[in-house]
This record gives C-alpha cells, structure tokens and sequence, in this order.
C-alpha cells in the first residue's frame, strides 16, 4: 500500500467527508489516490489561505476538526494564515503537506521548507514523517492533539517520497483503524475537582447581581444547553463574547448581547460592571473582550471555567479556578446549586432593570439610524435588522473583520442557541467571509449560509468567487461597500486629526459586474426596500447571490465600537488610542 493510499484511508475512517487542498508537483501521488475514491470528496480552492479559513469554518459548525492538504514551500507558507486563526481560536484542523523528497534534504531544492519549525508555534503537533509505515500514527496523533485538551490544528508534512512510497508488508487493513474518541471534538472531557464545584455554587447560589460571561468555549464544547439550565435556574443573565455568540437564544429573556470593546452594546457592558459575581465560561478574557479598565469590578467575586489550564487567571485575578469542559463544569454546578436551592429562582429587580435598558439600547439605535439614513447609503444598523427580519430559522451567518463584526454582533439577534454566527476573532483576518462561507454551506448545505464583508476584505479573495459557482452553492454574499478599509480609516479620523492616508479606493470599480462575470445573481440596492427585495430573491434562488450595499465612510458614521464612541465625546487633544 502506498503512502497516499493510506493517508486517503485514514481519513475515511476518521468519517472525514471533505478534503479542502490545492495540487502541487510534490502531490501527485495524493491525487492519483484521491481519484480512486468517492467516499471523500476534494474540494478545489484557489488559494492555499482560504482553503484554510474553509477548513476553519467548517469545523466550527460541526463537531468534527477540517481537514486541508497544501503542496509544499509556498502552500504551507500561505496557509499559515488561517492556522494561526484557528490556533487563537482553539479550532480543529489537521493540515497536511507534500514536501520535497527526503534524498533532496539539505540540498536547497525548489520549495524546500522546514515546515515544522515554521508552523510549531501555532500547532498542536507539528511534525515530518519519513516512512510510509509511520503514517496510520501519525495520523492518529494529529487528530488525537487537535481534538482533545486545548483544542487546535494539527500538521502533517509528508514528503514526496514518503506519499509514493510503498508501507512494509508489516501494515496491514488492521492497521488503519481510527480512535473513535477522537474523530470529534472535545475528545477526552474531563471534569474539575468537585470541592471548588460546590465552592463556585456558594458564590453563584448568595450572589445579588450574578451574570455569566459565555465565550468560545461554549461553542466548542456545544455546552448551551447546560447553560440555559444553569442560568433558568438561577435566572441568571448571560453576555457572550463574539466567539460565544450563539451560547444562548438572544430571543432570551435572560440573553443581555455581546459585550467588549467590538459590538458591545451600553447595556451589555454595563450589566457585567454591575454584576457582583461574574461566571466566566471558555474565554480568555482579553482586553479586547474586558476593555481598559476592565468591565468587571475588583470588588465583584470571579469564578472562571476552561478546560485550558493556562488561562485560568491568565489576564484577570480570580477567585475561582474550575478546570474542566465547559460542558461537564455546568452539569456539575447545577447539581451543586440544587443541592443548596430546591426550586427556580425568580428574576430579581436587577435583571429586569438590564431588560429595559436593552431594549432602550435598541430604541435608540433604531431612532439613530432612521436619523443618520441618507440616500447615498443604507445604514448598517437597517442592514442587519433587516437580514434577522428575512432570514429563515436555518440561517448561518459567516462574517469577515471589518464593518460587519461590531453590527451584527450588536444587533442581531439569534433566534436559538448553537453554532450560528462564525467570525474570525483571534487574527481579526480580512479576505476569511467568502471562503469561509464555502466551508460552511458544504458542511450545512440544507442552511440558508450568509457571508458579509467589506471592500478591503473582498479584494483578498475575490478569486474564490469560481469556486462557489464551481461547486454550485447558493451561498448570499453581502458586501459592505464603503471604498475604503473603513477600520483603520475610523482610526485616522479620532486618533489622527482625520488625517487619512492609504485607506480609500476607487469608487468606480462595480463589484456588483464582477459578481455576475462569475455566475452569480447580483444586486445593488439603492435603499431598504431595494435590499429586502434582493435578499427574498436571494434565499429563494439556487445561484449564488451578490449583492452590493453602499455603506457609509468612517468620515460619515463610527462602528459599535466602545472606544472609539467614548473618544469622540473628548476633546482631541485627550484622546488615546488603547492597544490590544
């Protein structure tokens, strides 16, 4: 057997259904495998970055790590990118690369590359295999180290010898077999130590103003039914951070919104300021997320839940360090809050008080954008309260960096809990919506899968527009179009005297003709009326859908960006700009 075929093997076993790579000379021999099945498919991409934010989104809608393969040298220096995403956002993906052959080492070959050293900084396991008998473990490892634990990639580079080579007749059918453990994600839950349990529900059962702070652990550990048991429970108000989004039905009345620096709401912010016990589940508490000064007081009492060990404490002092799945850690707190409450608790005074001020948040984004509306632009805020208006309960929400981000996560609300909402928190990469959203219609395809993003971003990865049309995926495609990059624009104009430099494009270039030279249906909608027309045709078409929104200039209107809304009310000479 050779090498490939027994890479093409593994990863039937492991249930792997698709396969995001891009040919190389070094892989010749995986394809020539690859051609001889059907139970996984290949899905050729364009560029060796977006099969990666693919793979990426892909994993983050099912329980299971994506998987990719790059030629070697430059594919593996370009696919960095998107594992350095997943690595900040603790995604599974295994990665594998063909690479020059081992009678080539050390002789500065065309493409010669020492992965591992290049890619061990952001990987699980990283490592070289030199022997086609060494591939069934190999790979058993890397799905081992990217499912369980710290959850993140994994990289396979097998040169090309090693792809062509033939096993010893010691590996056998036998051989290839895959731990069911670890063919999805979080493999090997573990619990923590109970007696810091029952210390955390003495805490969460006397707290006046308690609230739980749900991040990407809850997603990945897919905890939000544990959640809404614990927080019904105890009536407990939850904020999430971006990564969290869809941690709870934010139709809930006990669901307060996004919280931090990027689409955090007043209230939002201000129900953790208040709060007097804080939960914090599955997030590493950056300052992004705990903004300067930090959203929890010093008085209030933390409690903090990873199944990462290094981040307990890492960027916040804490009161209480729970180890363990963010899954089992709820089951166990809620059979420890009902030891010492026997029935339901009932909202208090406070979570009401947080209800009416969200709703006032909402008031008074509708009254401001119905005021800041001009007819050379849709306001963002109408965009987004008309996209939850018209999608379906089955949609799935892909979003770049960028304009999109602080919007979305502000103002629209998910109807139900779970994997919903994908966006690229950890890198903040441009160019990751329109293949991403690829990766998720392949891995949903019955869902109504919606990528939003701006110029800058598009520019990244227009050529995976062939792709979609390739594949023939009814993707819609929303395009923030204000002919800049509107970010870093927005920061010239608080931080620079509006001095602005290198951010603004042409405002000739038509998107909307680019799309439709690809294939797809395309749109440039004038007003709100215009938009919620294209969007109904867009989710009752089979073709792929683009549809071109002018937006407004940072000169024109700022984000949902905390910060930057707080720095404008100061005089200029008083403003400074917070790092990361």
């Amino acid at each position: 057997m050779l090498g490939s075929e027994i890479i093409v093997k593994m990863l039937e076993n492991y249930g792997v259904k698709h396969l995001f790579g891009l040919p190389g000379d070094t892989s010749l021999a995986l394809y020539d495998a690859l051609s001889k099945t059907d139970r996984l498919q290949h899905v050729l991409t364009r560029d060796e970055r977006h099969l990666g934010y693919m793979a990426d989104a892909y994993a983050r809608v099912t329980s299971k790590p994506g998987v990719c393969e790059v030629p070697s040298g430059g594919g593996v220096t370009y696919l960095s990118p998107a594992i350095a995403e997943a690595d900040g956002s603790s995604v599974p993906l295994i990665s594998f690369a063909s690479d020059v052959p081992l009678s080539s080492d050390e002789k500065s070959s065309l493409t010669a590359l020492d992965q591992v050293s290049v890619l061990s900084s952001m990987t699980r396991f990283a490592t070289r295999t030199t022997s086609p008998d060494f591939i069934p473990h190999m790979i058993r490892k890397a799905f081992r180290m990217a499912n369980a634990g710290k959850t993140g990639p994994a990289h396979l580079t097998m040169p090309e010898n090693v792809l062509s080579g033939s096993a010893s007749s010691n590996i056998t059918e036998k051989d290839l077999y895959a731990e069911e453990a670890c063919m999805n994600y979080p493999a090997f839950r573990n619990r923590p130590d109970y007696q810091w349990v029952e210390k955390a529900s003495e805490l969460l059962a006397n707290a006046e103003r308690p609230i739980i702070i749900a991040g990407g652990g809850v997603m990945l550990s897919r905890a939000w039914e544990e959640l809404k048991s614990l927080s019904e429970y105890l009536s407990i108000p939850v904020v999430t951070t971006i990564n969290g989004k869809g941690s709870i039905a934010e139709t809930s009345p006990l669901a307060m919104g996004v919280i931090g620096s990027n689409g955090g709401k007043p209230s939002s912010n201000q129900s953790v300021t208040e709060a007097d016990v804080v939960l914090v589940l599955g997030t590493r508490m950056s300052s992004t997320i705990m903004m300067s000064p930090s959203l929890i007081q010093p008085e209030a009492k933390v409690i903090q839940v990873d199944s990462d060990h290094s981040q307990l404490g890492n960027n916040h002092k804490i009161d209480i360090a729970l180890h363990g799945d963010v899954k089992l850690t709820l089951q166990d707190l809620l059979e420890a809050v009902k030891d010492r409450i026997s029935k339901p608790v009932s909202a208090s005074e406070w979570v009401l008080q947080l209800q009416k001020r969200l709703k006032q948040d909402f008031e008074q984004a509708e009254q401001s954008a119905g005021e800041h509306n001009k007819g050379n632009y849709i306001h963002p805020y109408l965009i987004i309260r008309s996209l939850e208006k018209m999608l379906p309960e089955n949609n799935m929400l892909v979003l770049d960096a960028g304009y999109p981000t602080p919007y979305t996560s502000a103002y629209f609300r998910l109807k139900k809990a779970g994997r919903s909402f994908v966006d690229p928190r950890a890198q903040g990469s441009l160019g990751f919506s329109l293949p991403a959203a690829i990766g998720v219609k392949l891995a949903k395809p019955d869902s109504t899968v919606v990528g939003m993003f701006g110029d800058g971003s598009l520019a990244m990865c227009l050529g995976e527009m062939e792709t979609v049309t390739r594949l023939n995926l009814p993707i819609i495609y929303l395009h923030f179009n204000n002919n800049s990059y509107g970010w870093i624009q927005n920061l010239q104009k608080i931080f620079c005297s509006q001095r602005y430099f290198s951010t603004s494009f042409d405002p000739s270039i038509d998107y909307a003709k680019v799309a439709q030279a690809h294939g797809f249906n395309a749109y440039k909608p004038e007003n709100i009326e215009d938009l919620e027309k294209a969007l109904g045709q867009a989710i009752r078409s089979d073709k792929a859908t683009f549809i071109d929104i002018p937006t407004p200039t940072a000169a024109e209107l700022t984000p949902v960006v905390a910060p930057w809304l707080a720095a404008e009310c100061k005089p200029e000479e008083e403003r400074s700009r917070k790092s990361y």
